[in-house]
């Protein structure tokens, strides 16, 4: 009898275990797709109202796209490659509505608003960025930024 009330509850407590990390994975993948989806809906409003905005100017520039790659060999995470995209967008949102010519006569300047930039505080760590490749397409402004972990001088 107590050999079987002791089976009972060693299953009990197995099966409530292997319950709880199918809940712990389903739950943690359903934030990441909820922070993707938010980031997503996030840059088609600025967009949406970025063409709202400039849709009879077209020498303008009405959109930025940005890709984030990892300087190390892992990559990064979903979470912080959509968060890095956002603060990267947000930087470069001074050039949403300038001029094609305006940014072609001077695109350095633009490079070294990001350039050896570091973004702090995303998942608990600090990321440097730098550009790779900006391009300018018709009215869309692509960037290609590389990103790595930044580590503290320690004195």
């Amino acid at each position: 009898m107590v050999k079987s009330a002791g089976l009972l509850i060693a299953g009990a407590v197995i099966g409530s275990a292997v319950f709880m990390s199918i809940f712990h994975h389903n739950l943690n993948s359903a934030i990441i797709e909820n922070r993707e989806l938010q980031a997503e809906n996030e840059k088609l409003a600025q967009d949406n109202n970025n063409y709202k905005k400039n849709r009879n100017q077209l020498s303008t520039i009405n959109k930025i796209e940005v890709v984030v790659e990892s300087a190390d060999l892992d990559a990064l995470d979903k979470v912080t490659e959509k968060e890095l995209e956002r603060r990267v967008r947000s930087d470069l949102r001074v050039v949403i509505g300038l001029k094609v010519s305006t940014f072609a006569e001077s695109p350095h300047i633009y490079q070294q608003l990001l350039s050896q930039k570091t973004y702090h505080a995303i998942l608990d760590k600090d990321y440097l960025v730098n550009i790779k490749t900006m391009l300018l397409i018709q009215n869309e402004l692509k960037v290609w930024v590389i990103a790595k972990d930044f580590k503290r001088p320690v004195m």
